[in-house]
């Protein structure tokens, strides 16, 4: 048989199939089809297209009554063969277009494949441009074209396939005039797209045509017509836009009648069946949200599942089916609130993630989708309290929104759905880290919305009770002062009888309780106690509210507060009645929180009242709510410490020992599964030792009075910041007091514990002045040679190395944390792009804490007393989260190769560098001992005992040159001053300088340079001055070049800061005088200033000119008033006219190449009496600006002496090379070099010489 008789067969049997529908039929056609295709030669090439042609018509042909995959499979397949065959210049190719394009639209509306759609549109859009406006097949291809554009718009939302669309449905209409068989169909589809053009953008003119053109349709179509249901259907969406657009419900009535009689007309099999269940029923949906009739909602569920049983299991809008019966089956659990059924919220929340798994995630549902299934989620972990809900709502956002563009819409939506989750799983299971992540999600989303959004006051209260949380866990009064001030805000955002009004209110309070509980202000408990009871007095309208349990918990507590500060009893027994009847409640959902409240309060009253059965009710009450934590919830450590509490009481009522075993093992659960950095675990270690205790003598068992002392320096060792800083620090220094006692070995583990936890403890406070006052605070104030003491004890067992460790740790603590933010890291930019990049984010952030640190920073903000506050909790808040920028990039370069020990401190195999250009001497006084240890650059310290001296005998001596100097510093005593200021120098040197020189003559020879570095009482004594001053003998100036340094590190950035530019930069100097400084300074004027300065002029040499800047000179002399601030040491300053240089300006001061200051001021190196370890004043805050080489004055400068040492000083400064480093050995000269008649003893020695 030839194709031409083959072909007539196969048109036949498919004529005769479409009259009768008879399977053998079109079975047949394929059959015979099939076989020639198979049997004709590959080079005819116009059979193969014609055979495939038709092979593809009866796939297509059967596809309309199978609906099977395997036949769309086979229709795309041959059609996709003739098309390669016959290209655009075959007059079979426009209508094979048509075919193929068809099928694949079918095919992505069946298994959701994106490039189908895609491949169809590319196809339509060729054959368009090819095909003449006259040919027939014109009106269908453009009719496919803007079918193919729509579906894409659908799953982009792109507006511009929408206008496509219309614009191409409308030329293919005007292809299609009335009387047109197919008009009806172009009619139908313009007025779908054209209705969602309304639904999207409300144009009243795409309502008015797409009412017309359903009108028009429905007129062309008989009810027996397979399109006649989409018509309605059509019509019924269309109305449904409309209610949504003006609310009118006759609207939506309207739409739900459409829906069904377009279901009585539309079989099992029609294509458009599955979307008018799915239509029909969310329209039902809505309209229950609207009336309440449950009726309506069961109907929305049987339709919707209806719906998922007609389409396969790829179709194309599978998921919305799936969405449309999981947001039932959400609101049919919801109305029975906590009587709701599970497997209701199981089965939405399996149909949403179903759903979720279908959507292609370019589809403008997928996030919608997203946002639903978090709620399903959310809602399932709040009643069944499964973790692993919230992590996959967090999974979930954290993928979608590398997708989302930052200012979408939905991109706020699901960064608030993982904050929320983050939230909800800290709440749960605890995680510091969780908590920061949620905290910096609620931040940046407010940051991103305006005041006036929706959503602005959910994310206030949302981001206060994520910051009330990590203030139980750190301790920042800022996290809790901003927690208040958002729930304030919050609360004057909503109305009464808002929701969120309530929420606001009962946050607001909780947060006002807190900060009561931690910080004692009444006016806080007693605002508390007013908005808990509006929120009990809100919820009493509706007892059954889920949150009606919580809010009798919430201000229970409140009333328990209150009988903590005023012991009424009757306080406690209302507080006990509240509680119960939270406990009670049918809908109470926080049971485990509650029965913990309830214990304690009962552990509280029989501590009140002694009554037996309270203490057991309490036991029996935590032990039933103990499980039902997670093992690491916060709130089940924190129950586990309570009810070992208790369980001591009991002990001590009863004397049983199984009552102290049972507290003993609660303690030691707590300690197991609590995290190794929970800022609690000191607090749980001590308790655990008390009750060691108890049991040691009980049973007069030493080994467990060693356990208890084992105990102790654990709770010591933990070093996580939190809310215990200061516990952790009391916990160490008393295991060390302890063991000292005790003689324990453990002492020296001890202090270097205390001296770590106190860095963390003063390094947690923003601002150099609140460091001070936290440094000089409670416990530290009974401590101040800590340093020195642990010194003493490592000397004591023998580890010198230690030794000099520990006493730098100890020591200038505020210098050291300060410096760490200028620390230097060009090297590292040298290692890798990596390397650069940390290097640049480190110096920002070094930069940025710098500048915040600086108690100057917040005097540029208003005076107003309440937004000072404020501003002031804002920049310790911001402090914070700069820090811990700052800790991350830390952390990130000890990451790297050659920097492991980055701004760790130094081991003395670094130290010992400070000792490059001669030995330095650490004298250490404490009262254990006397030592001094001297260091070189190359081997180890070596020890020299002072068993002559003593911390006693120096603070005595100290006491005297101070009263010394007060009671002869009259014009005329000068002889009377140096005769008495003798023997206190010779006892200096006696006790504690003769031996050291003795050992040092025997390292470098006289006229070396050294450097001392004192400690405690010492820092005050003129160590450069002492000697025997008798006749014949050597007095310090005339045996070594003396110089100071705070510490061996300070000395160390001395030494390398700049070097690389000394030599290379020719330095400029500026000299700076005020004579008569500002009339409130209450200073009288220094008359010889101007001639200082004249001098100085004349001294310099040409070369060296002279500019009116401090921060862009290298060189600078300031000759002026000098004073010391004895209240807060960082307000030291130089009085100027305009106002005062403070040490804190100093501190900020960023000098370009700052090598050498002269101080000439009075006092400018005398450091704070109460800390002397620290080595506050302004020589050294010039030193630490970058001045390599200072000069500074121990006591008072003579005005009228003083131009002498300074003539001197240059004359010898300048008889060489220009150097800073020579400014100790240029001093040293001036002082022997001034005419002694003229200047008196003690005025050659007030100089001192600090730095390199």
């Amino acid at each position: 048989m030839d194709w031409g008789s083959l072909s007539d067969r196969a048109n036949s049997l498919m004529s005769n199939y479409n009259q009768t529908h008879r399977d053998e039929d079109i079975e047949e056609v394929i059959r015979i089809l099939s076989v020639w295709y198979s049997g004709l030669p590959s080079g005819s090439k116009n059979l193969q297209a014609a055979c495939a042609n038709s092979l593809g018509i009866a796939f297509h042909m059967r596809l309309r009554h199978s609906n099977s995959i395997e036949d769309l499979e086979q229709a795309v397949h041959y059609w996709s063969v003739a098309l390669e065959l016959w290209t655009a210049g075959s007059p079979y190719y426009v209508p094979l277009v048509v075919n193929l394009g068809g099928v694949l639209r079918r095919r992505f509306e069946w298994q959701g494949k994106f490039e189908d759609i895609e491949q169809a549109i590319m196809m339509y859009s060729a054959a368009t441009s090819s095909c003449s406006p006259d040919s027939p097949y014109r009106h269908n291809l453009l009719n496919n074209y803007g079918l193919a554009v729509y579906s894409r718009f659908e799953q982009t939302g792109d507006p511009q396939d929408l206008d496509l669309s219309i614009q191409t449905h409308q030329e293919c209409l005007s292809l299609r005039p009335p009387g047109h068989s197919s008009r009806f169909s172009s009619l139908m589809n313009l007025a779908d797209a054209i209705c969602v053009r309304y639904h999207h953008r409300g144009l009243a003119d795409d309502f008015t045509s797409a009412v017309a053109y359903h009108r028009e349709a429905l007129e062309l179509c008989s009810a027996e017509n397979p399109s006649y249901a989409t018509i309605l259907m059509n019509v019924g969406i269309m109305l449904r836009y409309s209610f949504e657009r003006n609310g009118d419900l006759q609207n939506l009535n309207a739409a739900i009648e459409y829906y069904g009689i377009a279901l009585k007309t539309c079989p099992d099999n029609h294509p458009t069946r599955s979307s008018l269940l799915t239509n029909y029923a969310s329209d039902l949906h809505t309209r229950f949200m609207q009336s309440g009739n449950i009726d309506d909602l069961n109907y929305s569920i049987e339709l919707h599942t209806n719906s998922l049983a007609n389409q396969s299991s790829t179709h194309a809008h599978r998921f919305s089916s799936l969405l449309g019966l999981a947001i039932a089956l959400m609101s049919h659990f919801k109305i029975y609130g906590a009587r709701g059924d599970i497997t209701d919220l199981d089965a939405a929340v399996e149909h949403s993630e179903a759903a979720i798994h279908l959507c292609p995630r370019e589809s403008i549902y997928y996030l919608p989708l997203l946002t639903h299934v978090n709620n399903a989620l959310s809602t399932r972990f709040s009643r069944q309290q499964d973790v692993r809900d919230l992590e996959r709502i967090i999974d979930y956002c954290y993928s979608a929104l590398r997708d989302v563009p930052h200012h979408h819409i939905t991109n706020q939506i699901l960064a608030m759905d993982r904050a929320d989750a983050l939230l909800q799983r800290y709440f749960y299971e605890g995680g510091i880290n969780t908590l920061e992540h949620a905290i910096s999600f609620y931040q940046n989303i407010m940051h991103d919305l305006s005041i006036g959004h929706q959503d602005f006051s959910r994310v206030l209260i949302q981001l206060a009770s994520a910051l009330q949380a990590r203030f139980e866990q750190s301790g920042s009064a800022d996290d809790l002062n901003c927690a208040v001030n958002y729930y304030r805000t919050a609360c004057k955002a909503y109305p009464l009888g808002h929701h969120d009004h309530i929420a606001a209110f009962s946050g607001l309070g909780n947060a006002l309780l807190l900060r009561y509980q931690i910080f004692g202000p009444l006016d806080d408990l007693d605002e508390s106690l007013i908005h808990l009871a509006h929120v009990v007095e809100a919820r009493a309208l509706a007892t059954d509210h889920p949150e009606h349990p919580k809010s009798l918990a919430n201000f229970a507590i409140a009333i328990f507060a209150r009988f903590q500060n005023q012991h009424d009893s009757t306080d406690l027994d209302i507080a006990v009645d509240y509680l119960q009847a939270a406990r009670d409640h049918p809908n109470q959902s926080e049971g485990q929180h509650i029965l913990t409240y309830l214990a304690t309060a009962l552990s509280a009253r029989y501590t009140e009242r002694e009554d037996i059965d309270d203490l057991q009710e309490s036991i029996k009450l935590f032990e039933i709510a103990l499980p039902m934590f997670a093992p690491n919830n916060h709130q089940a450590l924190h129950l586990r410490r309570n009810l070992a509490g208790s369980l001591q009481k009991m002990y001590a009522k009863r004397q049983t020992i199984e009552d102290l075993n049972a507290a003993i093992a609660h303690f030691e659960a707590y300690l197991t599964i609590s995290p190794k950095d929970h800022p609690d675990l000191p607090l749980a270690l001590i308790s655990l030792a008390s009750c060691r205790h108890m049991w040691a003598a009980a049973n007069k068992d030493y080994d467990s009075f060693q356990n208890a002392f084992l105990l102790l320096a654990a709770a010591s060792e933990k070093l996580a910041p939190g809310i215990h800083t200061w516990d952790q620090l009391t916990a160490a220094l008393r295991w060390r007091t302890d063991a000292i006692v005790f003689h324990h070995t453990s002492a020296l583990e001890a202090y270097k514990t205390s001296i770590k936890l106190l860095d963390r403890h003063i390094m947690a406070t923003p601002t150099v002045s609140g460091r001070y006052k936290a440094l000089l605070g409670g416990i530290l104030r009974d401590t101040p040679s800590l340093a020195a003491d642990a010194t003493a004890c490592a000397i004591s067992g023998g580890d010198l190395e230690l030794a000099v460790e520990l006493s730098e740790q100890g020591r200038g603590l505020l210098w050291s944390q300060m410096s760490r933010f200028r620390a230097t890291i060009s090297d590292l930019r040298d290692v890798d792009d990596e390397g650069r990049q940390l290097a640049d984010e480190f110096e920002f952030l070094s930069a940025e804490l710098g500048r915040r640190q600086s108690d100057s920073y917040s005097d540029i903000m208003t005076v107003t007393e309440t937004l000072r506050r404020t501003q002031h909790e804002e920049e310790a808040h911001q402090y914070r989260q700069v820090s811990s920028r700052w800790d991350a990039v830390v952390s990130k370069i000890r990451q790297k190769q050659g920097f492991a020990y980055f701004l760790t401190p130094m081991p003395y195999t670094e130290l010992r560098a400070a000792a490059i250009a001669g030995p330095v001497v650490i004298i250490n006084a404490s009262i254990k001992r006397c030592d001094a240890i001297i260091i070189t650059k190359e081997g180890p310290p070596r020890l020299i005992p002072l068993p002559d001296a003593s911390l006693v005998g120096i603070v005595i001596m100290s006491d005297d040159f101070r009263g010394v100097l007060r009671n002869t510093g009259g014009v005329g005593e000068e002889k009377m001053r140096e005769k008495q200021l003798i023997p206190v120098f010779r006892r200096l040197w006696d006790a504690v300088l003769a031996p050291v020189v003795e050992v040092l003559l025997t390292i470098v020879p006289k006229g070396s340079r050294v450097w001392w570095c004192p400690t405690s009482k010492l820092t005050s004594l003129p160590i450069h001055a002492a000697g025997p001053y008798r006749k014949g003998a050597s007095n310090m100036p005339n045996i070594y070049v003396s110089s100071y340094t705070p510490t061996l590190s300070a000395l160390i950035r001395s030494r390398r800061q700049n070097a690389s530019k000394v030599a290379s930069i020719t330095p400029s100097f500026v000299s700076i005088g005020q004579s008569k400084p500002n009339s409130k300074s209450g200073e009288r004027e220094l008359e010889a200033v101007g001639a200082e300065l004249e001098l100085i002029k004349s001294l310099v040499p040409p070369s060296i000119g002279a500019t009116q800047a401090l921060k862009t000179n290298s060189w600078v002399h300031l000759a002026c008033h000098g004073k010391q601030d004895f209240v807060q040491p960082f307000d030291s300053s130089f009085a100027l006219r305009d106002k005062p240089l403070r040490l804190s300006d100093i501190i900020q001061a960023e000098v370009e190449n700052p090598e050498f200051a002269f101080l000439s001021a009075c006092h400018t190196a005398v450091g704070d009496k109460n800390a002397p370890d620290e080595v506050i004043h302004l020589a050294a805050g010039m030193q630490f600006s970058g001045f390599r080489s200072v000069i500074g004055t121990m006591w008072a400068v003579g005005d009228n002496t003083a131009h002498y040492m300074v003539k001197e000083f240059y004359d010898a400064m300048f008889s060489g090379k220009i150097d800073c480093t020579n400014a100790a050995r240029a001093l040293n000269k001036a002082s022997k070099a001034v005419d002694k008649d003229k200047v008196p003893m003690d005025q050659r020695v007030v100089f001192i010489h600090i730095g390199a």
